[in-house]
């Protein structure tokens, strides 16, 4: 079960009996999840799905998908983009299909314990609907020629564009991986975000596209080394420096790239088959000349 969830319940307030059988309907819910989208976990697609997103505007993260380069209108010099995976689901889209499909277990408790468990649901849902309506922006918003094309085309293909800095207006700052983010890392930008694969074994995967100084990108890495560094020291895995988590090349078109990986140590207890190991992968390809970064997110596995 999602520890969202534990935490939605422990502020729920009842009697610890009334805890216990609430969590025991929604670990048997979980089970559900194995298949792709019915009856799914209670509202498992949804709650990853945003929390995708509010991690993305600090995380690149490493794809296996095509780079490609197109002229833009605006100038000669072509400019490089990230293609999003076929079959990807706007998380978005993936939000709403999922609060549709979702089974709330209310018909097997009583009345009082019902009535709680939809409040909670229904806080959770608008609150994930006013940040999205905070947060998300048209494809024109943006000014700059390469933004402004690279917005269009992801907005072409029917996927949210989510403004950096209205996101990090909108930041808990009681977050502990927004206490991370202490280096400025970018002029402007925006990320988009989706899933690939089913609610039980899917990967909540971002793309982000900003304007930065080199100084800025290195600030980027700075704050994601701080979250890696935290996840493992919460793993119990040994310290690495930086420069050893952050791999970098050039390419052929003099673009750099930085690569890093985390992988977490399998559970020691799981409630589904495809419970497994958590993991981060990142990607950032910077153009020096253009001050453009392309970042490509993966996030995956864990418990429920």
């Amino acid at each position: 079960m999602q520890d969202e969830y534990v935490k939605a319940i422990d502020k729920l307030k009842m009697d610890d009996e009334r805890k216990s059988e609430m969590r025991n309907i929604l670990e048997k819910e979980c089970a559900s999840a194995r298949e792709p989208a019915k009856k799914t976990r209670l509202g498992k697609g949804a709650t990853a799905g945003l929390i995708a997103a509010s991690l993305a505007a600090t995380m690149g993260i490493l794809l296996i998908v095509p780079t490609t380069r197109d002229a833009i209108s605006a100038g000669v010099r072509s400019i490089f983009r990230i293609e999003v995976p076929e079959g990807a689901v706007d998380s978005v889209d993936k939000l709403h299909q999922d609060r549709e499909e979702r089974y709330i277990p209310t018909d097997v408790v009583d009345e009082s314990v019902a009535s709680e468990i939809s409040a909670a649901v229904s806080k959770q849902d608008k609150e994930e609907d006013k940040y999205i309506e905070s947060v998300a922006v048209n494809a024109d918003y943006y000014k700059d020629p390469e933004l402004n094309e690279l917005a269009n085309k992801y907005a072409n293909e029917h996927y949210t564009i989510f403004d950096l800095a209205k996101d990090k207006e909108e930041a808990d700052p009681e977050d502990i991986y927004q206490q991370m983010k202490t280096n400025d890392w970018f002029k402007e930008g925006f990320s988009i975000h989706y899933q690939t694969g089913d609610n039980a074994s899917g990967h909540y995967c971002s793309i982000i596209v900003f304007k930065a100084s080199e100084e800025q990108i290195q600030g980027f890495l700075k704050n994601e080394f701080s979250i890696v560094s935290y996840e493992r020291r919460e793993h119990h895995q040994e310290k690495i420096s930086f420069d050893d988590f952050w791999k970098k090349n050039v390419d052929a078109e003099g673009n750099v790239i930085y690569e890093g990986s985390w992988t977490g140590p399998e559970p020691d207890m799981k409630l589904l088959p495809s419970d497994s190991a958590r993991f981060m992968n990142y990607k950032l390809t910077y153009d020096p000349a253009g001050k453009l970064a392309i970042c490509e997110f993966e996030e995956g596995g864990g418990i429920g």
